[in-house]
């Protein structure tokens, strides 16, 4: 506004996307109740009830470039909230079940409707300074299980594979076949469950916000989101070749115990140091080429 201070500025603005913010909470109260429910209740969505700190919290980061851009902009915002709208309506006519995809739909409406009050609050050079915070918010979305099918059979069988490698390089006698392998008197299964999709999708997260927060190029990002998922199926594969062979020369029953159920938290780390190795590796590779050689 003319005459205002940078600070009170900055302040009204502020105010402004928090009262918007609860505006948007009000009008889509019921979706963003079936999405906690959704989220509490599946292991598949557990992440997130924590993206919009996270998306808070990268905001915070950005404050300096935000503010100092900031400016209101209809002109770039109200194209967004149009946007939201089209969703919504679109939501509500293609998808009237109320399923998981209608929920998504609604999801995504309210996520689009933020980002345009945001654009038109702190205007279009704010919201490119803010781009990669305001499009984080999209994992908030739930991507409904069936449209994520073709993922989890990608992981089912990627897995099947490395644990077949590793199985192989044990010296362990496994015979396989298809998705199961055999041992003397033991049967594994490497079942839809065992796609690890969950942690693969907290795993990609993950690598998204570290590409864009420590790597500099757009190849360098592209290429480590890119291994996330072989990353992923290599921890996946070292998991089911630690319980098959724990469940052959130990107890079958480790198996179905504890290790099978809660042990996938030593294998994320795993997974999360292999990462961390690429992504240091790729930063070596960005710095050798900013010096020219």
């Amino acid at each position: 506004m003319a005459g205002e201070t940078p600070g009170a500025g900055a302040r009204t603005r502020v105010a402004g996307i928090t009262f918007f913010s609860a505006g948007i909470a009000a009008a889509f109260s019921e979706h963003l109740a079936r999405l906690y429910d959704l989220a509490m209740d599946s292991e598949l969505y557990s992440h997130i009830t924590l993206i919009p700190f996270l998306t808070a919290y990268l905001l915070y980061l950005k404050r300096k470039e935000v503010l100092s851009a900031a400016a209101y902009g209809p002109m770039y915002g109200v194209p967004v909230l149009l946007a939201g709208a089209a969703i919504f309506i679109a939501g509500r006519s293609v998808f009237t079940d109320g399923g998981s995809f209608h929920l998504a739909a609604m999801v995504l409406s309210a996520v689009v409707f933020w980002i345009g009050g945001f654009v038109t609050v702190f205007g279009g050079p704010a919201a490119r300074a803010a781009l990669f915070p305001l499009l984080f918010l999209l994992f908030a979305v739930p991507v409904p299980e069936a449209a994520l099918d073709p993922l989890i059979k990608f992981l089912q069988r990627g897995s099947a594979e490395a644990a077949w490698f590793f199985l192989s390089a044990s010296g362990s006698p496994v015979e396989r076949e298809g998705l199961f392998f055999h041992l003397p008197g033991l049967t594994v299964e490497v079942a839809r469950e065992c796609s690890g999709i969950r942690s693969s999708l907290v795993l990609f997260i993950a690598g998204v916000t570290a590409s864009n927060m420590f790597l500099k190029t757009w190849p360098g990002r592209l290429a480590f989101v890119a291994a996330v998922f072989p990353i992923a199926v290599v921890k996946n594969g070292i998991r089911i070749t630690v319980l098959t062979l724990a469940g052959y020369h130990i107890d079958e029953r480790m198996l179905y115990g504890t290790l099978h159920t809660r042990g996938g938290i030593p294998f994320f780390l795993l997974a999360l140091l292999m990462a961390g190795v690429v992504l240091w590796a790729i930063m070596k590779l960005e710095k050798k080429a900013a010096r020219g050689g």
